[in-house]
């Protein structure tokens, strides 16, 4: 029983960066534990990087799954798509808060003086686009 409960606590001072596969212990991570040693990666539980490391995984999945179906579900590839960079720069620890902003205010504005004047796969596009810098910029204050 004890050495069960020695393994339970062993486990939970061990770090896994969902990044890169490092492992290390809480105790070896010195001044900020959480942050991985080989690859920068923040692996603090509900971290942005975190954050944005699951997003462009489910991003991907959706992607993915919707081109290998085609047809209609072409038009969710291309929403989907488009995401997969901002979440990859994102969950690197690469986000620029001032950059995206400026971004999305550029999207959100394209939108506006072009809704009556484009195409299904441009739409889609932007609104991916508009959704993703929404969610980090959201998530990042």
């Amino acid at each position: 029983m004890k050495l069960l409960s020695l393994l339970n606590e062993s486990s939970k001072d061990s770090i896994k960066c969902e990044h890169c596969g490092w492992k290390w212990e809480k105790s070896e991570g010195g001044k900020d534990p959480y942050v991985c040693h080989k690859c920068g990666h923040d692996c603090k539980p509900n971290s942005f990087d975190s954050f944005a490391e699951k997003r462009l995984k489910g991003a991907s999945k959706i992607a993915d799954s919707a081109k290998e179906k085609g047809g209609p579900s072409m038009l969710t590839y291309h929403h989907f798509v488009v995401k997969l960079p901002y979440y990859e720069q994102a969950s690197e620890g690469k986000f620029n808060f001032a950059a995206a902003v400026k971004e999305f205010d550029h999207c959100v504005n394209t939108l506006a003086k072009k809704m009556d004047n484009m195409e299904q796969v441009e739409f889609q596009k932007l609104m991916g686009k508009i959704e993703v810098l929404g969610e980090l910029i959201i998530k990042h204050k």
